[in-house]
């Protein structure tokens, strides 16, 4: 079956689906059959995550055991698993390697040469620990369950457990390079599957330990008497190692109340180079050059560089593109267009002094530092294929997407060249309204606060243009790089994908919002929904966003096809779900998105009448849920920040939308 029609969107094929029910491809068996894998079904009723928790010593010993319950330890599992690590052929662990380095251009921390020199001659724990982390973050993925060789391997599940295991005890030794980069590693993967606590825990330690490793190369009078001397390519090995600690810190902290721990500030004090290009990994950097050229200095204005960006330096503009994210990320967990003072006319998005426009500049800025060649869709993902950077390529264009979506639909956001598409989705959808039914055209926020100021002519068209561009841009590439064996599967992308479907499903449904302009919102919804379904295959992430996006669809079809369900609501009647479209740390709360949808159409009914009983009637039988939930209230303020883009349902005309599908 063609892909793009098989996830093509229709009212009825969504409607007829259970909760939690959307179509699923088969899942490989190895998958179903290994130790520690949670089914989907164990988390339909999980309950909502707090958004900030202390952590206390405790907790922290707690996390980094492998012996709890969840992850019940058996040892002679973890012995065979040592020797089966012990007896891998050097052949195989280079090919799981190349998958790793190409598919996760965020970690481009391990130098293939140098890990298969320690791989032949030294078989120490730390090696092995790092080996196991890699093979869990790829064992599931699609790339590598296609090699003939993969049936030789183990599931991830029996990987990630012995690398939790060794990293208990090895985390509180003597800093090594090694099992930072395994922490960083395993901080991918417990985010996949949803031990977002364990993530950040793993990610801080890494930190620490780069840190410490740092400080022992300029401390004037170092704890350790005998400091190594750092060949070139060991020098290049942490100074990447270092600058992947940055990027997941910020990763793991967006989306969350959990404050980032290694600022720009503190790479300058400890002095970390800038990040270095593929060739200078590759080989090693002339360390005569580095330690001379001012260049190289963080404290350097990159506004000084007169060369572009080219797609050998991917690494630093990743890097740089995560930077604006945290930026855009504070903006809005300070409550952006709802923060005191920000409606006033200096702070509206288009005031030249804004946050807004403060941040869209940055944004701007980072951009223009890239060669041309970086831009999407001006240049294909299978130009760079061919050179070996299609990944790359990819993942940089979606984080300066991303941006815009959230920023002018959400208020705020930014980040990489694919990360550039990502961030200016988020940096347009701060100001748009969430249940647009009664408008005729793109306009700011019609729930309080309003906007003081008034928007230059046309501002909002254009503003439209790009957020709903960004969401096509970032479906496209998402749908190339399948095409053509670029594609990444990633729990950045993966959200990437899922803020893309949601706004792709918004302009479908309310196709005025862009002045009919996104002609192919239903291909580019079916783009995204297919990556989406191959995502959940490796990660069950993907599970939550998928139930998000159905629940999402349900509320939109049922708004544009019948005024009176939702009349006079706004967005405090679906808090719950507005919360979920944001979450990157995403919890499945499929129940209370229903509760509220058919909650809110209980009470819009009017007083009973023969005329009106009928569809009452016709609403119970489609009414799923059993139990009130008593968590929505406890964890209604658990994002707040994002919910002031929601609109009044208040004097909404329907009629002025036509909508082919059946009435659910």
């Amino acid at each position: 079956m063609d892909k793009e029609k098989k996830y093509q969107i229709s009212t009825s094929a969504w409607s007829e689906l259970p909760p939690n029910k959307t179509p699923r491809k088969s899942i490989r068996r190895d998958r179903l059959d290994t130790p520690g894998r949670r089914s989907v079904n164990e988390h339909e009723n999980e309950s909502p995550v707090p958004s900030s928790t202390a952590t206390s010593p405790a907790r922290v010993a707690q996390d980094l055991q492998p012996s709890n319950q969840k992850f019940a330890r058996d040892d002679g599992d973890l012995s065979h698993t040592d020797g089966h690590l012990t007896g891998l052929s050097t052949d195989l662990v280079l090919k799981s390697l190349n998958v790793f380095v190409n598919k996760y251009p965020e970690l481009a921390i391990l130098h293939l040469p140098s890990f298969a020199k320690k791989h032949q001659s030294q078989d120490t724990k730390e090696i092995k620990t790092l080996l196991a982390a890699l093979l869990a973050i790829t064992r599931s993925h699609p790339l590598l369950i296609t090699f003939p060789w993969e049936s030789s391997l183990l599931p991830k599940e029996r990987y990630a457990e012995y690398a939790r295991d060794r990293l208990s005890r090895s985390s509180f030794e003597a800093p090594r390079l090694e099992v930072a980069q395994a922490l960083l590693i395993m901080t991918v993967y417990e985010w996949g599957t949803r031990e977002f606590h364990r993530a950040w825990i793993y990610c801080g330690i890494a930190t620490r330990i780069m840190q410490a490793l740092n400080s022992s190369r300029i401390a004037p009078y170092p704890l350790d008497s005998t400091p190594n001397q750092r060949e070139a390519v060991s020098f290049a090995i942490e100074n990447r190692t270092t600058w992947a600690c940055f990027i997941l810190d910020r990763m793991v902290s967006s989306g969350t109340y959990n404050p980032p721990m290694l600022p720009w500030s503190e790479m300058e004090k400890l002095k970390v180079f800038r990040p270095l290009s593929a060739v200078e990994f590759a080989f090693g950097p002339d360390l005569v050059s580095q330690m001379n050229g001012n260049e190289n200095n963080l404290s350097t204005p990159q506004r000084e560089q007169t060369a572009l960006f080219d797609i050998t330096q991917s690494f630093e503009v990743l890097v740089s593109g995560f930077d604006i994210w945290a930026q855009v990320m504070t903006f809005i967990y300070n409550d952006g267009r709802r923060a005191p003072g920000m409606c006033a006319p200096q702070n509206c998005p288009w005031a030249s002094e804004s946050p807004w426009s403060k941040t869209r500049h940055h944004l701007q800025t980072w951009r223009a530092n890239q060669h041309h060649r970086l831009y999407y869709p001006d240049n294909s993902v299978l130009a760079h294929t061919t050179l070996g950077y299609g990944e790359s390529f990819t993942y940089l264009n979606l984080l300066y997407s991303i941006w815009y979506v959230h920023s002018l639909f959400l208020g705020s956001s930014l980040a990489d060249i694919n990360q550039v598409y990502f961030s200016t989705l988020m940096l347009h959808r701060e100001y748009f309204p969430f249940m647009p039914t009664g408008l005729t055209a793109p306009r700011g926020p019609i729930d309080p606060p309003t906007l003081e100021g008034e928007s230059p002519e046309g501002w909002w068209e254009a503003s439209a243009f790009e957020l709903f561009g960004a969401a096509e841009n970032i479906a496209c590439l998402l749908h190339e790089a399948s095409e053509c064996g670029a594609e990444i599967i990633s729990p950045f992308v993966g959200f990437c994908a899922f803020s893309a479907a949601y706004m792709n499903l918004y302009v479908f449904r309310f196709p005025q919002m862009n002045l009919g302009r996104s002609q192919n919102a239903e291909r580019n919804l079916a783009y995204c929904m297919a990556y989406l379904e191959n995502f959940r295959q490796v990660w069950t992430l993907g599970d939550s966003w998928l139930a998000t996006i159905k629940n999402a669809s349900l509320l939109y079809q049922r708004a544009t096809s019948d005024r009176s369900r939702y009349q006079g609501k706004s967005r405090a009647d679906f808090d719950v779900l507005h919360q979920s479209i944001h979450e990157f740390r995403v919890v499945d709360r499929s129940d209370q998105h229903l509760q509220e949808i058919e909650g809110a159409e209980r009470e819009a009914v009017p007083v009973p009448t023969p005329a009106t009983n009928a569809g009452t009637d016709s609403l119970d039988l489609d009414m799923p849920l059993n139990n009130l939930l008593t968590e929505v209230s406890t964890y209604a303020h658990e994002q707040g920040m994002w919910s002031h883009w929601w609109g009044s349902l208040d004097d909404i005309n329907m009629s002025v939308f036509q909508d082919q599908d059946n009435p659910v």
